[in-house]
C-alpha cells in the first residue's frame, strides 16, 4: 500500500512538471531620460556642419567633372548650385539626391542640343567621321557640278533665242541668179484607185461552184452525178437536135457546132462534161446495181438481227422455264425432308 501511494506521489510530480508552462515575464518600463530625448531630437550642430561641408565638396567635385567632360559649366547646372547652396538646411539624405537629379537632367539636355546641332548641319566637323565628311563632301560636289550645268543649258537657250530673233529680224533677198527662172512644182504623189471589198475572199469550192453557174451559150453544162437525170436532158437535146434537123439542116447544124463549142469552154475552165451517152448509161447501170446490192445487204441485215432477236427471246424463254422447273423440284424435296407424303410418290408407287 505505501508502495503504491509513494508510486502515486512521484506520477503527479512528474505530470506538474511537464504539463505547467512558465507565464509571460512583464516588460520593463524605461524611463524618459535626457540622454535619450537628447538622441531623438535631431543631430548635434556640429554634426549639420559636417554634413553641409560635405554636400559642398561633393557638389564642387560634380561641377569639375562637368567641366572636363563638356567644356564649359551650363547654366542649369550654376542655378542647380545656387540652390543647393540655398538649401542648406534640408537632410543630409534630400541633399545628397537633389544634385544627382540636375546633374542627369543638364547631361540630357547638353546631348539634345547635341543632336539638334547635327540635324541642322551645325555640328563641329570633328565629331564626323571620316565617311559622313567624305559623302557630305561629295554631295556638295554634286550640287555644285548640277548648278554649273543649269547655267551652261540657260546660257545656251538664250544664245539661240537670240540668233532666232535676228534670223527673223533679217530681210530674205532672191539671188540674181533665180530671179529670172520660174519655181519649179513638186513632184506630187498619184494614188491609182483601189478598191477593197468587205466581204471574205471565196473559197476553192465556192468559187468552183460560182464558175459551173456562168451559163454559157444558154446551156447548161451537163455536170453531176444524178445520171439519170443527165441522161435524161441529153436525150432531150438529141431529140430537138432531130426535130430541127427535119426543119432545117443548117440550123441543126449551127446548134450542134454551138453545143460543141460550149462544151469545149467549159471543159477548158475545168468542169467534167458528162455528155456521152453510152457511158451515162453504163453508169447509171452500175448505180442501180450498187443500190441494189445496198438494198438487199439492208435487208439481210435486219432478217440476220430479227432472227438473232428471236432466237435470244426463245432462249430466254427455256431458261426461265429451266429455272421454274428446278424451283418448283427444291420445294418437292424440301417437302421430302419434311416427311410429307407428296401424291407424285403415291403414283410412282401405285397407291393413288
Amino acid at each position: 500500500m505505501a508502495s503504491l501511494l509513494a508510486k502515486d506521489a512521484y506520477l503527479q510530480s512528474l505530470a506538474r512538471k511537464i504539463c505547467v508552462q512558465p507565464g509571460p515575464q512583464p516588460q520593463a518600463r524605461t524611463r524618459a531620460g535626457k540622454t535619450q530625448g537628447s538622441k531623438t531630437a535631431g543631430p548635434s550642430k556640429k554634426k549639420r556642419n559636417t554634413s553641409q561641408k560635405k554636400f559642398r565638396e561633393r557638389e564642387e567635385k560634380a561641377a569639375e567633372h562637368k567641366a572636363k567632360s563638356f567644356g564649359e559649366k551650363s547654366p542649369a547646372a550654376s542655378g542647380a548650385a545656387i540652390s543647393a547652396s540655398s538649401s542648406a538646411e534640408t537632410p543630409a539624405g534630400d541633399l545628397a539626391t537633389e544634385p544627382e537629379s540636375l546633374f542627369a537632367l543638364d547631361v540630357l539636355r547638353q546631348r539634345l542640343h547635341e543632336k539638334i546641332q547635327e540635324a541642322r548641319g551645325q555640328g563641329s566637323a570633328k565629331e564626323l567621321s571620316p565617311a559622313a565628311l567624305q559623302k557630305r563632301q561629295r554631295r556638295k560636289q554634286e550640287r555644285d557640278r548640277k548648278k554649273r550645268k543649269r547655267k551652261e543649258l540657260r546660257a545656251k537657250e538664250k544664245a539661240r533665242k537670240a540668233e532666232e530673233a535676228a534670223e527673223a529680224q533679217e530681210p530674205v533677198e532672191p539671188s540674181p541668179e533665180g530671179a529670172g527662172r520660174e519655181p519649179r512644182e513638186m513632184p506630187r504623189l498619184i494614188f491609182n484607185k483601189v478598191e477593197v471589198s468587205e466581204d471574205q475572199p471565196a473559197s476553192k469550192a465556192q468559187r468552183r461552184k460560182e464558175k459551173r453557174q456562168r451559163v454559157k451559150g444558154n446551156l447548161t453544162p451537163l455536170t453531176g452525178r444524178n445520171y439519170r437525170q443527165l441522161l435524161e436532158r441529153l436525150q432531150t437535146r438529141q431529140s430537138q437536135l432531130d426535130e430541127l434537123r427535119g426543119q432545117s439542116e443548117e440550123k441543126a447544124q449551127e446548134l450542134e457546132a454551138k453545143m460543141k463549142w460550149t462544151n469545149l469552154l467549159y471543159k477548158a475552165e475545168g468542169v467534167k462534161i458528162r455528155d456521152d451517152e453510152r457511158l451515162l448509161q453504163e453508169a447509171l447501170k452500175r448505180k442501180e446495181k450498187r443500190r441494189a446490192q445496198r438494198q438487199r445487204r439492208w435487208e439481210k441485215r435486219t432478217a440476220s438481227v430479227v432472227e438473232k432477236m428471236q432466237q435470244r427471246q426463245d432462249r430466254r424463254r427455256q431458261n426461265l422455264r429451266r429455272k421454274k422447273a428446278a424451283r418448283a423440284e427444291r420445294r418437292l424435296l424440301k417437302a421430302r425432308k419434311k416427311g410429307r407424303i407428296l401424291p407424285q410418290d403415291l403414283e410412282r408407287a401405285g397407291l393413288a
